[in-house]
């Protein structure tokens, strides 16, 4: 199992990875973070994979504590292609070993994975993998499938049948059916509230200073 976080969807994807270990599966896990700082929760990742590839776009990157972690500077697609590639060094859980992958953190980083699967990352792995992604869409009325705030359009990939999910009732989705486009348009329409209340935040934080 590989597991693809970005940022803090590492916060949710360490719990699964040590459930799969539990489970008896390999683990493989990219954790990528745009920023030096924004690491955390190091010892809990590590005991959650087997190998981990630590990426960060910020020079000069994280130093690997055990064995067999990587680390790289750059995107996690591109992390993903050098340790496929042999580019990192041994791979002590193979790339090719694929069965499924878990990708959990910004529309655009899952988008950028499941996109990469067809293209560039496509040599390393098995033609028959499957690959979900965790669709956070915006969500209110929190009563499962009833306001249709957090719908979410499906494309079948080789039909090209459009069809609905509810996010609120399963998060979980097929990277390979999810409209990413319709995922970052629902995504963005409710950028003007959330940048007045970091305004606001921001000044009441300097009034209490």
């Amino acid at each position: 199992v590989v597991l693809v976080g970005g940022g803090l969807g590492n916060a949710v994807l360490f719990s699964i990875g040590a459930a799969t270990r539990a489970a008896g599966s390999k683990v493989l896990y990219f954790a990528g973070y745009k920023k030096l700082i924004d690491r955390y929760k190091v010892e809990e990742i590590e005991a959650a994979a087997d190998t981990v590839i630590w990426c960060c776009d910020e020079a000069p990157g994280f130093t690997a504590t055990r064995p067999g972690d990587k680390t790289f500077v750059g995107n996690i697609v591109q992390a993903m292609v050098a340790y496929g590639s042999g580019e990192l060094g041994e791979q002590s859980v193979p790339l090719s070993d694929t069965d499924r992958i878990i990708a959990i953190g910004s529309d655009r980083m899952m988008a950028a994975v499941g996109a990469a699967r067809h293209n560039q990352l496509k040599p390393y792995l098995k033609a028959n993998h499957f690959a979900i992604g965790s669709i956070n869409s915006p969500m209110q009325c929190m009563m499962k499938e009833i306001c249709a705030q957090c719908l979410q359009p499906h494309k079948d990939p080789e039909t090209g049948e459009i069809s609905y999910v509810f996010s609120c009732f399963n998060q979980d989705q097929p990277l390979d059916s999810v409209d990413f486009s319709g995922l970052a348009t629902r995504l963005s329409q409710n950028s003007v509230q959330e940048k007045l209340t970091s305004h606001w935040i921001g000044r009441c934080l300097s009034e209490i200073k």
